[in-house]
């Protein structure tokens, strides 16, 4: 159901000696390790400070609504919306992975803390709490993880290049120039989800 909003995320991305074939989401996986394993105690203390805050619980009380469900399925069922779906299977990039990794972007929900320290916050909506949940990723891991892919994995760095491709680009802006898909962009950050925000968590996320 949320395919549609894993799309906007992965378009961002788009920025040796043989090894074994890795799935695309197998090697997010290995990012999302570095993170869980340097900054999951300091991600879940930040959460609990934006749950203080009405904007940001505003825009998880919304993700539960009918409204939003209703609106991902429209945006799913949009022709160019299926062009980009299987553009980016062509390169064997599990959907449905990242419909997981999306649900957990957006919903994130963390066990309460004994920490009592406070962080200094950028903000108090979700695109703040994005902002600072890239602060304390671990950007020069992510960073070196991301170059050792390029160099040691084909399919990766080639899934990559497909998305700097006129190919990919024109798909894209077939979607993008939608009028539906431009309407259902603005309802979304209506509700204080911003496409740029998801963007950025994601090249975050590669270390760029």
């Amino acid at each position: 159901m949320k395919t549609a909003l894993v799309v906007l995320a992965l378009v961002a991305v788009g920025y040796a000696a043989p090894q074994p074939r890795k799935l695309f989401h197998e090697h997010l996986e290995d990012f999302l390790d570095v993170v869980r394993e340097e900054a999951g105690a300091e991600l879940e203390h930040i959460f609990e400070h934006y749950l203080e805050f009405e904007e940001f619980v505003a825009t998880l009380d919304y993700l539960a609504t009918a409204d939003y469900k209703e609106l991902i399925y429209e945006m799913e069922s949009l022709p160019e919306f299926k062009a980009v779906v299987d553009f980016l299977e062509k390169d064997n990039i599990d959907i449905m992975f990242f419909v997981d990794l999306v649900n957990e972007m957006l919903e994130q929900q963390f066990p309460p803390s004994a920490r009592k320290v406070r962080h200094e916050l950028s903000g108090t909506d979700y695109s703040a709490f994005i902002n600072d949940i890239i602060d304390a990723f671990p950007k020069e891991k992510l960073a070196a993880l991301y170059e050792e892919k390029i160099a040691e994995y084909d399919d990766f760095r080639v899934a990559l290049e497909n998305l700097e491709s006129q190919e990919w680009q024109d798909t894209w802006n077939a979607l993008w120039n939608s009028e539906v898909f431009q309407k259902e962009i603005q309802t979304l950050e209506s509700h204080g989800i911003y496409f740029n925000s998801l963007i950025k968590e994601l090249r975050a996320l590669f270390g760029q």
